[in-house]
């Protein structure tokens, strides 16, 4: 059967003239992800990032700095090939298409349901008072 297989996508790739068999496909990615990210001028110092950090008045210690500078700078670096993207006239064919077989998904009917029904929502609240769950305060005053 995988001969048969290998024979159709070989007969395909003659008529068509652009598919390949899985097994002629190289083994080896040609291109690293990479290679989006990091570029030879880095665009955010520790002292810039300590400063963004100070005025989001966060704590960063001094043994995280190189990591989070590492992937502070990974997403800016990657942010800026995205924008660097020229994109022509055929915008249309960066979507996904959709008529490989995959169906959206049905509608729903829009039905009202009973909604009333507190003592089924707070079951499971681990403390509750009246209607409402009761959470442990987050912010100070």
């Amino acid at each position: 059967m995988l001969a048969a297989g290998s024979r159709r996508c070989a007969a395909l790739g003659r008529r068509f003239g652009t598919l390949v068999d899985v097994t002629q496909a190289p083994r080896k990615a040609s291109w690293s992800i990479h290679e989006l990210q990091r570029h030879e001028k880095d665009v955010l110092t520790s002292a810039s990032l300590l400063n963004l950090a100070e005025l989001c008045h966060l704590h960063i210690p001094d043994e995280k700095l190189p990591t989070l500078l590492k992937e502070v700078e990974d997403i800016i670096q990657c942010t800026k090939t995205i924008q660097e993207i020229t994109l022509d006239e055929s915008v249309d064919e960066l979507y996904a298409r959709s008529d490989f077989g995959q169906h959206p998904a049905p509608l729903r009917v829009d039905a009202a349901v009973e909604g009333n029904v507190p003592d089924k929502v707070l079951a499971n609240a681990a403390v509750k008072h009246g209607y409402y769950f009761q959470v442990p305060k987050v912010l100070e005053d």
